[in-house]
């Protein structure tokens, strides 16, 4: 059966949604003017491809050396971090010590400066004991030059006399002793100070190592800054390096994407079999055709595009609708769901092996799901009236499956509503009677 106006609508929809598909891939639509030899479009497009990928694969060697590199540079970093951690960590116990030695120096200094006064100070009573001894020995010596009666007479009384010879011994005897206890004290002060001044000594020289040590400490700081600085400017050139390389990778990347949507409007006559080789079964008995493919008497008066995109089968409510050969089912649809009596209603596509995809339209019930292998002449569907139908019919398309693609265009009919439906270049749809 004839269809509608807005079957006509239809097709000016799917070949303004062909365009935009192409347009946002930034990609020309090529429409082939002879689809019956190979295009040298096809085989640039398919070099163009194969370049790319060759390119795409030497980048990728080179993304996965940066990657290398960054992982040993980052390990690389991260070691003379830690070695400048523990540098730190040893320069600053090394000045702690140096400032503990230099207190420790300081106190022995004091311990010494009053060491040696006190040695000074026992000297100086040492000399004044023995100048006082020197004194009394002094008397005791003009005693013994003086007679007896003299010494007699110069006292007033014998007894005071003998009692002066005594104190004198006792007073000789008692300094003689304090002298000796002051040697003795001097003695061991001189020991004590000896001792400090061997620790000063060793202080001193503990100081200066400790002050090489902190020199050497700082010189390798420097140079592991200075390896740090290096590291991590080689670690920004290899991050530099890398984003460049999976900048130019991504580019030829979305080169390829593009090359291969040029190629998919490209139509390889090799690639589906040539008219007349009878290669599908017809998808309803007792077969019917009410409405051509392509330009028509009909065609030109019912639709805006003048043409038909495949061909209509007469088929009654419920009539068994068919696989026209084996295959998978790529899609299925119900255009009524967001905008009733338009479009091809429910729909089924079914993508063959031989490079040509069959489509069934206007369907009541589909009884396959996208992604079930069929087999021909497996019932997968009952015909109906869904869609933009003026009564019962099966609407049969054939596409060139390397051109085809289901995607959403929207709906003149219904503003805002979106349509999921099969689409194609021109030169993608066949005429399905030379299939048959």
């Amino acid at each position: 059966m004839r269809n509608d106006i807005f079957h006509s609508i239809h097709i000016k929809l799917f070949i303004a949604g062909v365009v935009l598909f192409a347009g946002l891939l930034s990609v020309p639509v090529v429409f082939a003017q002879d689809s019956s030899a190979p295009t040298s479009r096809a085989v640039e497009l398919k070099q163009n491809i194969s370049s790319h990928q060759d390119e795409i694969k030497k980048l990728e060697e080179e993304i996965q050396q940066y990657q290398n590199r960054l992982v040993e540079v980052g390990n690389q970093k991260k070691s003379l971090q830690n070695e400048v951690k523990t540098i730190d960590l040893t320069r600053s116990k090394l000045a702690s010590d140096a400032k503990l030695t230099q207190v420790r120096i300081l106190a022995t200094n004091e311990k010494i400066k009053k060491l040696s006064g006190s040695i000074d100070s026992n000297q100086e009573r040492i000399e004044k004991n023995i100048a006082l001894v020197g004194d009394i020995i002094h008397r005791i010596d003009q005693h013994d030059s003086d007679t007896l009666a003299e010494v007699i007479l110069g006292n007033a009384s014998l007894s005071d006399f003998l009692q002066e010879v005594n104190d004198m011994e006792r007073l000789q005897s008692s300094i003689r002793d304090s002298i000796a206890s002051l040697n003795r004290l001097k003695e061991d002060l001189g020991v004590q100070k000896s001792s400090f001044q061997a620790q000063q000594k060793d202080l001193l020289s503990l100081n200066t190592q400790l002050t090489d040590q902190k020199k050497l400490a700082d010189q390798k700081r420097r140079e592991q800054d200075q390896l740090l600085k290096e590291t991590k400017n080689q670690e920004s050139s290899y991050k530099k390096l890398l984003a460049d390389k999976l900048a130019r990778k991504k580019q030829f990347e979305k080169e390829i994407d593009n090359f291969e949507a040029q190629l998919r409007a490209e139509i390889d006559p090799t690639s589906f079999p040539k008219a007349g080789t009878k290669v599908l079964a017809y998808p309803v008995d007792d077969a019917y055709v009410t409405q051509r493919f392509g330009r028509t008497v009909d065609s030109v008066r019912l639709y805006a595009a003048g043409t038909h995109n495949g061909i209509d089968f007469r088929a009654t409510p419920g009539t068994p609708l068919k696989a026209a050969g084996d295959g998978v089912v790529v899609g299925t649809g119900d255009t009524d769901v967001v905008c009733r009596g338009a479009s091809y209603g429910r729909w089924v596509m079914i993508k063959h092996k031989n490079g040509l995809s069959t489509m069934y339209a206007h369907l009541e019930l589909i009884k396959v799901s996208s992604g079930q292998n069929v087999s021909v002449g497996q019932i997968i569907g009952y015909s109906g009236t869904t869609g933009y139908a003026t009564g019962p019919h099966l609407h049969f398309g054939l596409f060139v499956t390397s051109v085809t693609q289901i995607v959403n265009l929207p709906s003149k009919s219904c503003p805002g509503a979106i349509f999921r439906i099969p689409v194609s270049p021109a030169n993608g749809y066949l005429d399905p009677q030379v299939y048959l």
